[in-house]
């Protein structure tokens, strides 16, 4: 690649054809705040960048063939203004800072490399949060989507999702009668560890078909581990490619792989529960695998929890930190009114609001029931004075605590 160190005047535009290294992809469009960012990511060294339209236009022409002066046209057509060699240089710097340009010298990917890993493990961190990668998982992956990657294509995924659907409705109108089971169950608590057993399993299986999927569209899971996310350990699987997916279709469906590993578990334990003994140890198993199962499939569908349901809105909206956006948005209008949210396109106006109404309906009912069914409780215990003495503390230690985890990860950042 031509050199910018000391370009020619007039005549190393004419001359440069630069070119995005092979394993660079650069991400659509995705809503963030009042503008549009892109994410490129390199998959050779799982590293990733933000940039915005103006940028990625630009590096989506670096092909190698046409000079910077032939893309400086296009751009000056695309955006109504011509780029000076100050503005090339910024950004073939930027492009070369990140080895994202030919050539990259392996010493250099090796760099970028450990950067991207080390602000993983560092992303991975909090109070609440905390990380654990397996080694060699995140690469089962790979030839577990040549053998079993068919269970997502349409033909296999849309009936297999449609039963277990059914299943997980039938589960839920059943849902006295199955926690009878488990209740009547002459070994309730073996019953019930295994049933917790066999759906961390599940668990597991929910989060390498996030993988699958990825490796399916393209991709690769950067992590797949164990994760410690306050009260709970369970497995994980980073799927960061995934913001580079060309097609929101690809990316919603890469987030709902694992819903559709919970919905499709619930199979197998319908039918013990169905044709298995209808009473004893086996019966209860059944009806607990069947209500942990539900309940693993719904929490992950809810989309103010920052889990499953929550991405595939995001991904179907192509938008980026869909809930946090919501929040700011949210917190500008009722600081300063519609001038607060002037300078938000309406697109955004739309998704932001909607999804604040969204989670203002769920988190609402949620909070006042769990504080009412609490207090009653408390002052079952004791006495209504005590109870609301001890909402009132809890309520102040949960406030600080909270204040503490967002000042602790912006020291972090």
């Amino acid at each position: 690649m031509t050199t910018v160190s000391d370009p020619a005047a007039g005549s190393w535009l004419d001359e440069a054809r630069p070119a995005l290294r092979a394993r660079v992809q650069i991400g659509p469009g995705l809503l963030k705040g009042p503008s549009v960012v892109h994410i490129v990511g390199d998959r050779e060294t799982q590293a990733f960048l933000k940039v915005g339209p103006r940028e990625a236009f630009l590096m989506a022409q670096l092909d190698g063939r046409r000079t910077l002066a032939e893309i400086g046209v296009a751009y000056a057509e695309q955006f109504g203004k011509r780029l000076g060699e100050a503005h090339w240089q910024q950004l073939l710097g930027l492009l070369h800072s990140h080895a994202l340009v030919e050539p990259a010298v392996p010493e250099q990917l090796d760099a970028v490399r450990e950067k991207a890993a080390v602000a993983r493990r560092a992303a991975g961190r909090s109070p609440l949060l905390w990380r654990r990668p397996v080694p060699g998982a995140a690469e089962l992956a790979v030839p577990l989507a040549r053998r079993i990657g068919w269970l997502l294509s349409p033909w296999a995924a849309v009936p297999l999702t449609v039963i277990g659907s059914l299943v997980a409705v039938l589960v839920l109108l059943n849902w006295a009668t199955l926690w009878s089971a488990v209740a009547d169950s002459p070994s309730r608590w073996t019953a019930t560890l295994v049933g917790l057993t066999v759906g961390w399993l599940v668990i597991a299986g929910h989060e390498f078909f996030h993988g699958i999927a990825c490796v399916r569209y393209g991709g690769r899971p950067t992590e797949i581990g164990v994760m410690w996310r306050f009260p709970m350990i369970a497995p994980y699987c980073k799927v960061d490619d995934v913001v580079t997916f060309p097609r929101p279709g690809q990316r919603v469906v890469t987030s709902f792989a694992g819903i559709y590993v919970n919905l499709v578990a619930l199979i197998p334990f319908a039918a013990l529960w169905r044709w298995g003994p209808q009473e004893g140890w086996w019966h209860g198993l059944a009806a607990a695998l069947l209500l942990f199962g539900v309940v693993a499939a719904v929490a992950n569908l809810v989309p103010v929890l920052k889990l499953d349901g929550y991405h595939m809105l995001e991904h179907a909206t192509s938008t980026s930190n869909l809930q946090g956006e919501s929040f700011r948005y949210a917190g500008a209008f009722l600081r300063r009114g519609p001038a607060g949210i002037a300078g938000y396109p309406r697109r955004a106006k739309v998704i932001y609001t909607g999804y604040a109404v969204l989670a203002t309906a769920i988190l609402g009912p949620a909070i006042v029931l769990l504080v009412r069914s609490w207090y009653l409780t408390l002052a079952d215990l004791w006495s209504p004075g005590v109870a609301v003495g001890v909402l009132a503390v809890e309520a102040v230690a949960v406030g600080g605590l909270l204040r503490w985890a967002v000042v602790w990860r912006k020291r972090a950042a």
